[in-house]
């Protein structure tokens, strides 16, 4: 909605991974280079984790993307498996037709797979992004996997990324732990790096070097989102969806007050349920929705200038009464 508001010609804020958007950070950068030296070291096992939203699926992105040479690449991105799914799932992405379908019969055509393609020289890299779906038994049978041995060393390399329990669900196989070359655990961005982010995002969406964030509400986002990216998307869009629908061209920190909660919802603190209601709540509450109304209006009045009156159906009222604002063209 706002893009041409903005002058930008693509969304800045997006919570789906893109990672032609990603911002290297100092800990980025270090888990892209662990990430590609896992791909061609000859005993490559790597596993990232980090917080929801901390980047990790766009990291693996932007490493898949830049991958060249002799390899043969089995990504996995669904990692809700039962016992024998992962090896069937190894299989297809191997282009493979599972000729049986019990586990054993599976297991076998993998091991055959990968002693052929160590025999042709070509190194087979395993990466499973949510890997802290995967049960015990899944770890049991990738660790096996990855201790398969060549002439050249072990015929997998492997690299799992996750949410921070990964990391303690691989510690508890010790077998599996020993086999990991690197753990690394992206954390939230400083605020430094919050506000380069933001920047950065905006950059790339076209809007050039003016800022819309001034160093007050980059501040207040980051202690929102504690620094992790999609949290600071989600904000950032919230913020400038405000700002649209007030027709003004700068993002007010008051915004922040008044969307955090619906945006990021709130586990921490329990209902308060107060016997007698308290004015200062009616006097919030009324406030946000004359604010909320007055949003919808502009909007409405920007929309007719879109659709002119001669050129829509015939506008209707949604209720009862003269104070009930009609729909604009579209039902917007």
């Amino acid at each position: 909605m706002y893009l041409e508001f903005f002058g930008l010609h693509r969304h800045p804020f997006r919570i789906t991974p893109e990672d032609d958007f990603i911002y290297m950070s100092k800990q980025h950068s270090r888990a892209y280079v662990y990430m590609s030296s896992a791909i061609w070291s000859s005993e490559g096992f790597v596993v990232v984790s980090g917080e929801i939203g901390s980047g990790k699926t766009t990291l693996l992105k932007k490493t898949l993307r830049n991958l060249n040479g002799n390899l043969k690449l089995i990504n996995i991105a669904y990692t809700n498996l039962e016992s024998r799914d992962l090896f069937g799932l190894i299989l297809h992405k191997a282009g493979i037709k599972a000729t049986a379908e019990s586990k054993v019969a599976m297991l076998f055509q993998v091991t055959d797979y990968l002693e052929k393609m160590a025999a042709a020289g070509t190194p087979v890299v395993l990466t499973i992004d949510e890997a802290q779906n995967l049960t015990r038994e899944n770890l049991e049978d990738i660790r096996m996997l990855a201790g398969m041995e060549s002439m050249s060393g072990p015929s997998m390399r492997v690299i799992l990324l996750g949410q921070p329990e990964l990391k303690q669900a691989v510690l508890s196989i010790p077998q599996l732990a020993q086999r990991v070359k690197l753990f690394f655990h992206l954390e939230g961005l400083t605020l430094e790096e919050t506000t380069e982010y933001i920047e950065h995002r905006l950059l790339v969406s076209g809007h050039g070097s003016n800022k819309l964030f001034d160093a007050d509400t980059v501040r207040q986002i980051h202690k929102l989102s504690r620094g992790i990216p999609r949290l600071i998307n989600k904000l950032c869009d919230g913020m400038m969806m405000c700002a649209y629908a007030e027709d003004r061209p700068f993002i007010d920190p008051h915004d922040l007050k008044d969307i955090s909660r619906d945006l990021l919802g709130d586990g921490d603190e329990v209902p308060v349920v107060k016997n007698t209601p308290d004015p200062d709540d009616f006097g919030a509450a009324t406030s946000a929705l004359l604010r909320m109304a007055e949003a919808l209006e502009r909007i409405d009045n920007r929309l007719a200038t879109i659709f002119p009156a001669g050129q829509s159906a015939r506008r209707k009222s949604v209720g009862a009464g003269d104070n009930v604002k009609p729909l604009s063209p579209g039902g917007k």
